[in-house]
C-alpha cells in the first residue's frame, strides 16, 4: 500500500491543535516527545509534575525544608544525591525542586546544570555562565564601586585627583564620575574622567591607577590574585570580555584548577550580597565523571577536589542526580567523597503499575481540567506500555506521546486501547 506523503502533511497542516486533540477532551499532547523533562517548561508545569512515589516526594521536600529553614548562618551545607536508573525521572525531580526552592518565601538562588564537565573549575564556570556575563560584570562592578566610595577608604579621594574641577562642577553634573548614569559600568566611570583630562601621560596614569585600585579591592576580597585579575579583565574588558569570559566558563583558566574554592565563595559572596539567603547548586547526569569520558588521573583529581571544596566552602547546598551504578563507581573511586555526596540520598525506583496510571493522569490534567479520568487510555492500554517500556517514565512518556499522535490521525480512533498499542508498537 502506497502512502500519501503530500495529503498526510496537508491534513495535518490544515489541522489546528485544539481540532485535532478535541475529541479526547484534550487540548494538545501533553506527553513530552523526547520523554525527558523540559529545562525550560514553565515552574507551575513543573510543580504540576510532582514526583509520584510518596517516599521519594516526602525525601525530596525534607531535604528542602532542612536546607533552606536551618537556623545556622555559616554552616548551610547539606549535600543530597538523586539515584535511579536512565530514564527513572532524576532530572524531573531535581527540576521540580528548583521550582520548590525558588517558591519560598526564604529568597534562595538556585542553579541547575546539566553536565559537571570533566574538571572541577568547569563546574563552577557553568555556574557563573548560568549567571550570565552581564549581570555577573554588574554584581562584580557594584562591589567595586561601594569600595571605592566608602569614607574609610582613600580610593576616591585618589581618583579625584584627576578632576578638573571637584566632581567634575566646570563640565557639569553629567560629567561627574560618581553620578547615577556614569557609575553604571567601568566604562562610563572611567570615560566621564578621562574627558576631563587632555593630556595623554595624564590619561595613562588615570588609567592605571583605577586598575590598581579595582586589582586592590579585588584582591583584598577574594584573597587571591589570581581570582581579581579574571575578575578585572571582565569588568575592564582591557584583553577582550568574550575571551576572558569563555576562560572562566570553561574552566581552562590557567592556574583554575587550584581556585574552585575561592571562586565559589566569591560567587556566593555576590549571591548574597544581592539578598539571596541561600545557595543551590544542582547537578544533572553526574554519572559522566565515572562513564570513561575521564582518565583515572582525571577522576581522580575531580573526585578529590570536589572533596575539598565540600570540605571547605558550608554556605552552600549540593543536589546531585546520577545512576546507582555510579555512584558505587564513586564509592570505589573515593570512599570519603561517596560519604559526603549523601548526606541524603534519594533513590528512584522503577514505575509500578499504580504509579504509571498517576503518570498519565498528571499528564492528561495538563492539557483539560483536572479529572480521574484516563481516557482516552484504557487501563489496560496504559499496564501494557508500561510493561513494554520497561517501567521506565522516559520511555513511557515517549510511548504515550506517539500513540495519542496516531490515534488523533485517525478520525474512527477514540480510545487507545490494547488492540491499538499491540498495532503501533509491537
Amino acid at each position: 500500500m502506497s502512502i500519501d506523503v503530500n495529503k498526510i502533511l496537508k491534513d495535518r497542516a490544515q489541522q489546528s491543535q485544539k481540532d485535532r486533540y478535541s475529541k479526547f477532551g484534550l487540548k494538545s499532547n501533553p506527553f513530552p516527545k523526547s520523554g525527558t523533562a523540559n529545562i525550560n517548561e514553565s515552574s507551575d508545569q513543573t510543580v504540576a509534575l510532582a514526583p509520584i512515589d510518596e517516599k521519594v516526594h516526602k525525601e525530596i521536600v525534607n531535604y528542602i525544608a532542612d536546607s533552606l529553614y536551618a537556623s545556622s548562618k555559616k554552616d548551610q551545607k547539606l549535600i543530597g544525591t538523586i539515584t535511579g536508573d536512565y530514564g527513572t525521572g532524576k532530572t524531573q525531580l531535581l527540576l521540580y525542586a528548583k521550582s520548590i526552592i525558588q517558591n519560598e518565601s526564604k529568597k534562595a538562588f538556585a542553579i541547575y546544570i546539566n553536565n559537571p564537565g570533566t574538571n572541577l573549575p568547569q563546574l563552577i564556570g557553568s555556574i557563573i555562565e548560568k549567571i550570565g556575563q552581564e549581570q555577573f560584570k554588574k554584581y562584580l562592578w557594584t562591589q567595586v564601586l561601594d569600595e571605592i566610595k566608602k569614607p574609610k577608604n582613600t580610593y576616591k579621594a585618589d581618583l579625584e585627583k584627576f578632576l578638573a574641577s571637584p566632581q567634575g562642577d566646570m563640565f557639569g553634573k553629567s560629567n561627574d564620575p560618581f553620578s547615577i548614569e556614569n557609575e553604571a559600568n567601568h566604562k562610563a566611570f572611567l570615560d566621564a574622567f578621562i574627558k576631563q583630562i587632555n593630556s595623554r601621560s595624564k590619561r595613562a596614569e588615570l588609567n592605571n591607577t583605577l586598575k590598581h585600585i579595582i586589582l586592590s579591592i579585588l584582591e583584598e576580597r577574594n584573597q587571591d590574585a589570581v581570582i581579581a585579575d579574571y575578575f578585572y579583565n571582565l569588568i575592564s574588558e582591557d584583553f577582550g570580555i568574550s575571551k576572558t569570559w569563555e576562560t572562566i566558563t570553561s574552566g581552562s583558566g590557567k592556574y583554575l584548577n587550584n581556585k574552585v574554592v575561592k571562586l565559589l565563595n566569591a560567587i556566593i559572596d555576590i549571591v548574597q550580597e544581592q539578598g539571596f539567603e541561600r545557595f543551590y547548586l544542582l547537578v544533572d547526569e553526574f554519572e559522566d565523571i565515572t562513564s570513561g569520558r575521564l582518565t583515572k588521573k582525571e577522576s581522580d583529581t575531580y573526585a578529590y577536589n570536589l572533596r575539598a571544596l565540600i570540605d571547605k566552602e558550608r554556605r552552600w547546598c549540593l543536589l546531585i542526580a546520577l545512576t546507582r551504578t555510579a555512584l558505587e563507581d564513586i564509592q570505589k573511586i573515593s570512599p570519603p567523597l561517596a560519604d559526603r555526596l549523601t548526606d541524603r540520598e534519594i533513590n528512584i525506583e522503577r514505575l509500578s503499575t499504580a504509579q504509571m496510571k498517576i503518570l498519565v493522569l498528571n499528564y492528561l490534567n495538563l492539557s483539560r481540567e483536572n479529572s480521574d479520568s484516563l481516557t482516552p487510555f484504557t487501563e489496560e492500554a496504559i499496564q501494557m506500555v508500561n510493561k513494554i517500556t520497561g517501567e521506565l517514565p522516559r520511555l513511557a512518556l515517549r510511548k504515550l506521546y506517539f500513540l495519542l499522535e496516531r490515534a488523533a490521525d485517525s478520525e474512527s480512533i477514540n480510545e487507545i486501547d490494547v488492540k491499538f498499542v499491540e498495532a503501533n508498537l509491537q
